[in-house]
This record gives structure tokens, C-alpha cells and sequence, in this order.
């Protein structure tokens, strides 16, 4: 039950299987041992603790995770033993009970445990989110039914009902703890469709403003045209080179950056470089996009959430370098960004698997964290490669993806 309850913060993995196997037979034994050696109320909560904090260490590196979840599972468990127990024996620290008690208790977890599967509802990427407060619920009440049982400062039934009333406000904190999740996702999901909103807006402003010096160029083309037979008649190849390179200067336009026919890449590219190239002194852009893109969601995400990154990262620096590389070959698509970044600022974050990502420095950690994992889950779902290089302060990201896979 207790691996059920952790199943419930996080995702199932298949890798760790064996490892948690053997942790929780390890923690069996042990807590078993221990219980039967020293009958002692206090070692048996520090043995609990200890052994579902290695557990939960399996699927999370964090340790404020950790904490938080570690609490909350043991609480639960704590709060119907001694709810079972006290109601029906006059407990003291070190007595042996009936297992019938037990019994009860095991019944009043699996109750909870199902409780708390429809209560809280997981949200993989906002496992960071839980603040101080969260986390001291739980362990204060712990501490709450450890004074009260072994002290000895009320009644059993009394240390029932609070444990009783413990259960409860812990699980409306878990509900709490829920909602904070969905806020913060919901925060984030609004951002980004606001970011979405800009990027098409300033796409669409692009094409306008193309459109309307098409227009009047397409108006005047008569009069250019005269003006071209008439020194073509004067065989003069550097004056009607020079007048066609006027021509060319007049529809151009420098907030189209990116042209690969591709709308939505086309979008964010323009709407990211544009930024890009008033903040930085270095840029330099290739796209080679000769195969269609079907539209994409997370690719759009992927692109607008590495340039925010790099331009960010390159502000900071001397050089304010930039470089994006973007090609389709074989329906194969490669990815290369490279910008200038201060490598005293860069910080890694360790994840479950045991890899290591970037962790950003930006003041809402909670939101753009959320961003940068995309990237990599992005990356996965598809089956695709994603490098980091770091080399004479240029930091070089380079991604494969497969466009069978989008």
C-alpha cells in the first residue's frame, strides 16, 4: 500500500522496478526487526520515515519532494493506527496489542489510499511547486501524535479523536496541495497561449506589411519597367543592377527574418529573432525547410522555449552571440542553437532518471522549469536526440527529430 501511495505523486517506472522491490523488502525487514527488538514509539517512527523516504528517493531527487510526500504517506498511516488502536485499548509505549487492531488499521489505509487517489490528481511537471508550509502540515502532526502518545498527556480516546481530526485536515491540505498544482499549470498554460497569441499577431503583421509593398511595387511596375528598357538600350549592366538591387532593398522587409513557407515555424522564428536582433549584436540565422511540416504544437514549443533561453542567456554576456540552425533532410530535422553564456550563472538540476538538466535562472522558476522539461519530453516522446555542449563560453544545443514521429 505504501508503494501504491507513492504511485499516486508519480509516474510508474518500469526501470526501477527491481531497486524498489528491494528497498521495500529492505524496509520490511528492518522496520520489522526493530519492532520486534524494542517495542519502542519512537524508533518505529523514525524507522517508518527513514524507510519511506527511500522509496520516495527512487522517483525523486528533491529533497523538499521528498519531505512532502514522505510526511504525508506516513502521516496517513500513522493517524489510522493510532485511530484504531486507542479507540478500543489503553496503549501504552512498548505494549503488545491484539492484531486484529492491525488488521483494522490496514483497512483504514486502504480506505485513505483510495481517498487520496481521487483527491489528488498528478500533474508531472509541477512536483516542485509545494512550498514550506506544505511540507510542516504533515510532519507537525506527526510530532503532534508522538507527544500525545508518548508523553501520555490525554486519554486514548482523546488521542483518537485527534488523530482522527489529523486525518481529515491532512486530507483537505492534500486537496489544497492539488489545486496548487492545477493553478500553477493553469499559469503556465496561459502564458504560453499568450506568448502563442503575440507570435501569430507579429506573423500576420509581417505578411501585411509584404503584402502592402508588393502591392505598391506591383502598381509602379510599368514605370520600372520603362525605366529598365531605357538603360538596357544604353547596354549599362551596373546601373540596371544597381536599380533591380532598389527594387529588391524596397520589399524587403526586416521583420521577416525567417521565409520557409512553414507559417507556424515561420512565426516563432520571426517573432523570437526579431527580439533577438534588437537585444543582441550577433545573429545568424539558417533555415532550410524543403519537405512540409505538418503543424505542431510541441514543436512550436520547443523552438519558442530554447530561444527564449539562448537570447536570455546571451544578453548577459560581452559577445551577445547567437546562431540557429535549422534544416529538413529525409525527413529528418536537426536543430542546432549556439549562444554566448556566463558560465559562473549555470546550474544543473538532477532528475529522477539520474540525468542531469539545465536549471533556469529566471525568477519564476516554477513556470519555466516547466518549460525546460517539455523541451526534453518533447525530445522523447519523439524518439529524438537532444546534446548540450559547452565550449569556450558558447553554449550549443542540437536536437534530431523524426518528422514520421510528428
Amino acid at each position: 500500500m505504501i508503494y501504491r501511495f507513492v504511485n499516486i505523486f508519480f509516474e510508474k517506472t518500469e526501470e526501477k522496478r527491481e531497486r524498489i522491490f528491494l528497498v521495500c523488502v529492505c524496509f520490511y525487514v528492518t522496520n520489522t526487526a526493530l519492532f520486534w527488538i524494542f517495542h519502542t514509539v519512537w524508533i518505529n517512527i523514525i524507522c517508518n520515515l527513514v524507510g519511506i523516504g527511500a522509496i520516495v528517493r527512487l522517483y525523486t531527487k528533491s529533497l523538499k519532494t521528498n519531505l512532502f510526500v514522505t510526511a504525508s504517506i506516513y502521516l496517513i498511516n500513522m493517524g489510522c493506527d493510532v485511530a484504531s488502536t486507542m479507540l478500543f485499548i489503553q496503549y501504552e509505549d512498548g505494549q503488545r496489542f491484539d492484531q486484529i487492531y492491525e488488521v483494522v488499521s490496514v483497512f483504514m489505509i486502504l480506505v485513505c489510499l483510495i481517498l487520496a487517489g481521487k483527491i489528488i490528481t498528478i500533474h508531472r511537471n509541477a512536483e516542485q511547486t509545494q512550498n514550506t508550509a506544505l511540507i510542516l502540515v504533515p510532519l507537525c502532526s506527526i510530532a503532534v501524535l508522538w507527544l500525545l502518545i508518548y508523553l501520555e498527556i490525554c486519554e486514548e480516546v482523546g488521542i483518537a479523536i485527534v488523530a482522527m481530526g489529523l486525518l481529515v485536515i491532512n486530507f483537505f491540505m492534500l486537496y489544497l496541495y492539488n489545486q496548487l498544482l492545477h493553478s500553477v499549470l493553469q499559469k503556465y498554460e496561459t502564458e504560453m497561449l499568450k506568448n502563442q497569441v503575440k507570435i501569430y499577431a507579429n506573423q500576420l503583421d509581417v505578411i501585411f506589411h509584404s503584402e502592402e509593398k508588393v502591392k505598391a511595387l506591383r502598381h509602379d511596375m510599368k514605370y520600372h519597367m520603362n525605366e529598365l528598357k531605357l538603360m538596357a538600350g544604353k547596354y549599362d549592366a551596373v546601373e540596371i543592377q544597381d536599380y533591380i538591387d532598389h527594387m529588391e532593398y524596397f520589399l524587403h522587409n526586416p521583420r521577416e527574418i525567417v521565409s520557409s513557407g512553414n507559417v507556424e515555424i515561420d512565426s516563432v522564428l520571426n517573432y523570437m529573432l526579431q527580439r533577438a536582433k534588437e537585444e543582441l549584436k550577433t545573429v545568424t540565422v539558417k533555415v532550410i525547410l524543403p519537405e512540409e511540416i505538418k503543424h505542431s504544437f510541441d514543436l512550436n514549443i520547443l523552438l519558442g522555449n530554447l530561444l527564449e533561453n539562448a537570447i536570455e542567456a546571451a544578453e548577459r554576456t560581452e559577445n551577445k552571440y547567437l546562431n540557429v540552425s535549422i534544416t529538413l533532410q529525409k525527413g529528418i530535422l536537426r536543430i542546432r542553437i549556439d549562444n554566448s553564456f556566463v558560465t559562473e550563472s549555470t546550474s544543473y538540476k538532477e532528475e529522477r532518471d539520474g540525468s542531469r538538466i539545465l536549471q533556469t535562472t529566471k525568477k519564476r522558476k516554477e513556470l519555466h522549469g516547466i518549460g525546460l522539461k517539455n523541451v526534453k519530453k518533447i525530445v522523447e516522446s519523439y524518439n529524438g536526440n537532444m546534446e548540450i555542449h559547452m565550449e569556450n563560453d558558447i553554449f550549443s544545443v542540437n536536437i534530431i527529430l523524426y518528422m514520421s514521429q510528428i
